[in-house]
């Protein structure tokens, strides 16, 4: 399984169309993170980060 073993706490720019997010919790060595995805990738971010909430707002979480 792929994780995040670090976090971004620079914004996602609004021109990048996502499609979902999940929550990381930290389980060593991956980190506290909520996962961003998009068509081909995904970002790594710091829940702490001001702006997290508002991409959020719109986005249903991949469970799988």
């Amino acid at each position: 399984i792929l994780c995040c073993k670090e976090v971004s706490k620079g914004r996602i720019p609004a021109a990048i169309k996502l499609i979902g997010y999940k929550h990381q919790n930290a389980l060593s060595p991956c980190v506290d993170a909520i996962i961003f995805y998009t068509e081909k990738e995904k970002f790594c971010s710091d829940p702490k980060a001001l702006w997290i909430q508002n991409r959020l707002k719109d986005l249903k979480e991949i469970v799988d």
